[in-house]
């Protein structure tokens, strides 16, 4: 690659070439002109010689008519100086406006959305140092644009797929009220089993429209938290049994190991239970039929570990490195029954990044997948109250970093 000159390096070397051509034309206007007065004046090499020999002071000029040679000579040296300045100085400036029009052609591009192009290079360092800022403006845009795209049309899918997923129950809810009211539940029995099913279908509604709703919140940045101390261990108790159920009913084995010690975290409940059902849910989705999922937690470097593993099928190297990105879906997930909108994983690592945690996959093709969450454990001080003096016990500390866990980690 050709080493780039500067815009000022460049103009001291067109001034240089100016003087340089001005005084070669000049000294040639002077060579033709003494040529042309040897021959049209009688004597006239005389006469120069003479005119040099005053010039260095060794005789006096004689005639007048030298005087008018030298006085057009100088003029016509200066005219013509004036015009190598004037077109070299036009060459020069010429280079600079033509990159300056394809700036701004570009710019005009950028402007209006037209990104098919690019930009060229110059030799001066400068104008290909703003040319190649262009050029990544543009490629940039470029692929933000080709981003935005393909999320459109993965939004305008997942729509699609939560419409056809909200009309299924609201489908077979409606069925089963004009049974109750047909009479076709004659028996008490009838009537409780079809609202059992109703109530089911409700609940799969209500989950349907939460996603719909965590959806929107994470498009536009606005998910709301509410941040407590929360005590992990009956918490994770709670959800185990809940899993335990859920597990159970889709043909596979649940087994649980949590600690029995006290440990605390600043969380919102809600969101960390998202997170959990979330990889429990793909751990039932993606697990073997009959298979196995495992439920762990234990404490790590200041912190808890919470581990969900199935001995499903696994993820490929290549698809473990997005599953974190936004509607991503292995291509095996894609041909498939199994259901999502490739937003669960996405909104996970959003949730998991406010809690100041963090959330990583492994993952072996026939083996199964490992999910991790690490979530920091928060150190409480333990409030005394002196029975022999009535004022309230001393938690300012407590009451102040759970208010200042709160600011910091407000979106």
């Amino acid at each position: 690659m050709p080493k780039k000159t500067t815009l000022r390096g460049q103009f001291l070397r067109t001034v240089l070439l100016m003087l340089a051509c001005s005084l070669l034309v000049g000294l040639a206007v002077i060579v033709v002109v003494m040529i042309a007065f040897v021959k049209k004046v009688p004597d006239g090499e005389q006469f120069l010689m003479d005119s040099v020999s005053f010039l260095f002071g060794k005789e006096v000029l004689g005639p007048n008519g030298m005087i008018h040679v030298v006085v057009l000579a100088a003029i016509a040296l200066c005219l013509l100086v004036v015009l190598v300045c004037v077109l070299l100085a036009s060459r020069y400036t010429s280079r600079i406006a033509a990159a300056l029009r394809e700036f701004r052609r570009a710019a005009d591009d950028l402007r209006s959305g037209e990104l098919d192009f690019q930009i060229l290079t110059y030799p001066e360092r400068e104008l290909d140092e703003l040319a190649q800022a262009l050029e990544s403006v543009r490629q940039r845009l470029k692929a933000t644009a080709a981003a935005e795209a393909a999320a459109q049309e993965e939004r305008g899918l997942l729509m699609a797929n939560l419409s056809h997923d909200l009309r299924t129950p609201i489908t077979a809810i409606k069925g089963y009220v004009e049974g109750i009211q047909d009479g076709i539940a004659a028996t008490p029995e009838k009537q409780q089993h079809y609202l059992d099913i109703v109530y089911n279908k409700t609940m799969v509604m209500e989950k349907l429209v939460r996603n719909m709703s965590d959806f929107s919140e994470y498009e536009l940045g606005r998910m709301q938290y509410h941040f407590e101390y929360v005590d992990m261990t009956p918490f994770l108790q709670d959800l185990a049994e809940e899993y335990q159920d859920d597990v159970q009913q889709s043909g596979m084995t649940f087994q649980a190991e949590l600690p029995k010690g006290s440990y605390t975290v600043t969380a919102d409940r809600g969101k960390l239970k998202r997170v959990l059902d979330n990889l429990v849910s793909n751990a039932v989705k993606y697990g073997k039929p009959g298979g196995e999922i495992h439920f762990s937690a234990e404490e790590y470097e200041g912190g808890l570990v919470l581990q969900v593993t199935d001995n499903g099928k696994g993820i490929s190297p290549q698809a473990l490195h997005h599953v974190f990105d936004s509607f991503f879906r292995a291509d095996a997930a894609r041909t498939s029954s199994v259901p999502g909108s490739g937003l669960g994983l996405a909104i996970c690592r959003s949730i998991v990044d406010s809690h100041h945690g963090k959330i990583w996959l492994t993952s072996e093709e026939g083996e199964g997948t490992r999910a991790f969450v690490y979530l920091p454990l928060q150190k409480r001080r333990v409030c005394h109250e002196d029975p022999h003096r009535r004022r309230r016990p001393e938690c300012g500390r407590a009451g102040t970093g759970l208010l200042r866990d709160q600011r910091r980690l407000r979106l």
